[in-house]
């Protein structure tokens, strides 16, 4: 059922680009995105992960006929084979979309897989679990000013599993104020999301990683919920700085909470590229520009950051912890598609379910080629 749910999605997004469409007319391209992560984790000074894996192995097709465009992205993992982007677009002063993409909901979160800083997301997303999911959305600019929102089902590769529904809107401010290297962007975004009877709402974060445990997290809890962010960035030539802050409202059964709990998170970062900038585009980020990357015989760009992430899970009743982590990420850009990663970080938390108070420290690398 699953794959049938699947396929019919995929039909009628495929079908609606192919109308009066001949293969001569359309303007397609093609990627690939291959990710190799080292992870090792200790909790309390005991290692819980050690592993080298291929991280991501993600397929593109686009396609452009006219004013309609067409984006296919999909992960690869030995048998399995998941839809990620699967959607149209058409529009000129207002842009619809319709399929599946990502909600609207954070800087980082909707930014570019391959721009971003660290090579995990902060708990602003994780806990709230900020992904793709199949629906409806507007896109629009006045000004200044980028204005978006949709309505929402489950993502499409539990179409038939899930019942959940949402909605969410975004909007987002830029300016330059000294010259045409610098940004400074401002947003905020809120989001509803009801589990619609498939199950209730839980909330957790691990430790800065992927496939280590969940150092602090709630029990099922919320029948839903709902989501305020704020986001703020500054870019200035290789100099960079952002920052979001997110907080959820739960709606939890009383005979599980005594009164409705709120979930939060924010993170602060800054960092230096040397031999690049940041890019920054329609209120997102792209990928890092690098003044002389090494396939022009150059050195590439290198990037220093630091953030530091907090979570807090404990409210009204319910305790799913509390957690600060800092972390340091250093990059070795060889161009827009070629990076080297390696980012540490060290984690106290308190009030974990399953730990207690406690540390954690993680060691990753990656390495990340892309090609068009």
């Amino acid at each position: 059922m699953k794959k049938t749910c699947r396929i019919a999605l995929i039909s009628a997004v495929t079908a609606l680009t192919s109308m009066s469409v001949s293969a001569q007319e359309v303007d397609f391209s093609f990627g690939a995105h291959a990710f190799l992560d080292y992870e090792n984790a200790s909790i309390d000074d005991v290692e819980v992960l050690d592993d080298t894996k291929l991280r991501l192995l993600r397929l593109d097709l686009n396609a452009t006929y006219g004013g309609l465009k067409f984006k296919s992205s999909t992960d690869v993992h030995g048998d399995d084979i998941n839809i990620r982007d699967l959607f149209i677009e058409f529009g000129d002063q207002i842009t619809v979309r319709a399929g599946n993409f990502k909600v609207m909901n954070g800087l980082e979160q909707q930014s570019s897989l391959y721009s971003t800083t660290f090579m995990e997301g902060n708990s602003v997303s994780k806990i709230n679990g900020f992904s793709r999911a199949a629906g409806v959305a507007l896109y629009g600019q006045v000004g200044d000013f980028l204005i978006s929102g949709g309505v929402f089902g489950p993502d499409a590769n539990v179409i038939d599993e899930s019942d959940m529904y949402s909605a969410s809107g975004r909007i987002a401010w830029y300016t330059q104020p000294f010259d045409e290297d610098s940004i400074l962007h401002l947003g905020a975004s809120f989001r509803y999301r009801d589990s619609n009877g498939s199950g209730l709402l839980s909330y957790g974060q691990r430790a800065f990683g992927k496939s280590g445990p969940k150092t602090i997290g709630t029990a099922k809890v919320g029948d839903s919920d709902m989501f305020f962010g704020l986001e703020a960035a500054y870019l200035n030539d290789g100099f960079f700085a952002q920052a979001e802050y997110g907080t959820a409202e739960v709606d939890c059964d009383p005979g599980l909470c005594p009164s409705d709990p709120h979930e939060d998170a924010w993170y602060i970062d800054v960092g230096y590229v040397w031999g690049g900038h940041r890019v920054y585009k329609n209120g997102l980020f792209k990928r890092t520009a690098i003044d002389s990357p090494v396939n022009s015989g150059g050195p590439g760009a290198f990037a220093l950051a630091a953030r530091y992430d907090v979570a807090d899970l404990s409210d009204s009743g319910v305790i799913g912890g509390t957690q600060e982590t800092a972390i340091l990420g250093l990059t070795w850009y060889a161009n827009k598609y070629v990076r080297l990663m390696a980012n540490f970080s060290h984690s106290d938390f308190e009030d974990s379910p399953a730990y207690g108070d406690g540390d954690a420290e993680t060691f990753l690398l990656r390495a990340q080629l892309e090609l068009y």
